[in-house]
């Protein structure tokens, strides 16, 4: 047999950046990883000693990546007061979406009023800030970079989430509708300010918001009778 074919640490981690990106970390595999640059696993470890490792160094900003507020997470010790971490992702991400909105909505209405033949009447993907082919895009490796957060947390104990992956989505769904709604449907009239809707969104994720039913009183079941 011949040997396996040397690659570049750009490969490696460019690589290993689209399958965390696809899978999640979690989901992701040294294997599989490996497979996508035609290595063994064990080759991988030459450029990251660990798993944690290859996905920071695979996930941190490259030149013409969009810098994304998520980015600081990876320096973000698993130990912090999640409730201070995520507050300060809000505060950041919101600005950040809305700054990205603001852009795609100028694009569009500038090119609408020259007559454009290609811009629909929605906002066409071509005029998103970023291109949807790329792998991983923004969102992706927002997601992405706040899910590995979440798994580190869990892991030292300071928060429970029943699947890293989906609470991931979820946080930054909740931010993304807030500027949504907000920006372009205006559903409140003045807006909710974001620092209520940050601390609502935190005490969800803090204490819950659904409550178990109170037992019923013997003396309440007999007048129902």
């Amino acid at each position: 047999m011949g040997r396996r074919p040397l690659r570049s640490r750009q490969e490696v981690l460019a690589a290993a950046r689209a399958e965390f990106a696809k899978r999640g970390y979690e989901g992701a595999t040294l294997a599989a990883i490996a497979r996508r640059v035609g290595l063994s696993p064990a080759a991988l470890l030459r450029h990251a000693p660990t798993k944690e490792a290859l996905f920071a160094a695979a996930m941190a900003p490259v030149e013409g990546d969009l810098p994304l507020p998520m980015d600081e997470l990876t320096r973000v010790p698993a130990d912090a007061d999640p409730r201070r971490v995520l507050r300060r992702l809000g505060e950041a991400f919101v600005p950040f979406i809305e700054a990205r909105l603001g852009e795609v909505i100028a694009a569009w209405l500038r090119a609408r009023s020259h007559g454009d033949p290609d811009v629909a009447e929605g906002l066409p993907a071509q005029l998103l800030p970023f291109d949807p082919r790329q792998s991983p895009n923004p969102p992706q490796r927002a997601v992405a970079l706040l899910e590995n957060y979440l798994r580190r947390a869990a892991r030292a104990g300071r928060i429970r989430v029943r699947d890293p992956r989906a609470a991931a989505l979820a946080f930054v769904g909740s931010l993304h509708s807030y500027v949504f709604l907000h920006r372009l449907v205006r559903v409140f009239d003045p807006p909710l300010p974001l620092p209520v809707f940050l601390d609502t969104l935190l005490d969800v994720w803090t204490a819950g918001a659904i409550r178990p039913a109170k037992p019923r009183s013997a003396q309440s079941k007999r007048k129902s009778r």
